[in-house]
């Protein structure tokens, strides 16, 4: 009986001990996000953007199984991949996220948002270079935006990346305000009818299609 009874202590208070640490994150995360809301609900400013990525970086060392601060914190470094100085710059932004990419996707396997950030990316690698680096970069972000439709067809997140690199192709290469607007219109469409999966999940991208869609008006 004592025996049982220590038993169900020990049990009691290691669920306490998980609960606080579930809190403890959840906590960090809502933070973070927060933070990282209202910076890029304006001009996204580069030392903003750092701080950000190494506050992600914290929270994935601090939980080891949970995928999504290392999804933001690679969300934080594709974002400075568009900012860098120059282009060395911009793609040790781009190998960051990338590296934490590939342990987010060990830790939940392939998904619709994990194939949207490698398109962001893909996207910042290009816009480095776009003159040489078109046919690399742009096969594999269309093929990334393929995967991620897909896994999940109603991800608002794929129109949105695909309606801005639309806008920024000249009409010559079959981009321009015309092919985007379309493109953008059902990105908000996508998003009225979207519920992320938790508060921690990936909502991001709203205002950035309705922005990139008042350029093509």
């Amino acid at each position: 009986m004592k025996k049982t009874v220590f038993t169900l202590l020990i049990f009691v208070f290691a669920m306490q001990v998980s609960f606080a640490q579930t809190e403890k994150y959840t906590e960090a995360m809502k933070s973070a996000l927060r933070a990282l809301h209202q910076s890029m609900a304006g001009e996204p400013k580069r030392d903003e953007l750092l701080g950000l990525a190494n506050r992600f970086e914290r929270i994935a060392s601090a939980e080891p199984t949970q995928w999504l601060p290392r999804y933001y914190a690679a969300y934080c470094y594709s974002s400075l991949g568009f900012m860098g100085e120059d282009m060395l710059e911009k793609d040790q932004m781009s190998d960051k996220a990338d590296a934490f990419l590939k342990e987010a996707e060990a830790l939940t396997g392939e998904s619709s948002e994990l194939w949207v950030m490698k398109a962001q990316v893909q996207q910042a690698r290009l816009a480095a270079d776009p003159m040489s680096r078109w046919q690399t970069y742009g096969t594999k972000f269309e093929e990334s935006l393929a995967k991620a439709t897909a896994l999940d067809p109603n991800n608002p997140r794929i129109y949105t990346l695909r309606g801005t690199t639309l806008l920024y192709t000249p009409d010559q290469f079959g981009g321009g305000k015309k092919m985007a607007k379309p493109v953008l219109e059902k990105a908000l469409e996508k998003y009225a009818e979207f519920r992320p999966e938790t508060e921690l999940h990936p909502g991001w991208g709203k205002e950035q299609a309705a922005w990139m869609l008042s350029q093509c008006n």
